[in-house]
């Protein structure tokens, strides 16, 4: 038997665009790759983000505060 699980992996780093904040990257692990992990982890993250395809992000972009940019 397989299962299909998802590690979710942040990274920051904004430091060409002047921002003195150190980079960072943030992994995760869930049982299955439902679009609401991805929504309840950057819940309070406004600004860009650069994603993959996958369509468990879309919900992010709905109402402005993250913008998309695609890779």
């Amino acid at each position: 038997m397989t299962w299909t699980a998802r590690l979710w992996t942040y990274v920051r780093d904004d430091r060409p665009a002047g921002d003195a904040t150190p980079p960072a990257v943030w992994f995760t692990y869930t049982p299955d790759r439902k679009g609401i992990h991805s929504q309840t982890h950057l819940a309070k993250f406004e600004g860009v983000l650069q994603a993959d395809a996958y369509a468990g992000f879309n919900a992010l972009f709905d109402d402005g505060t993250v913008r998309e940019a695609a890779c």
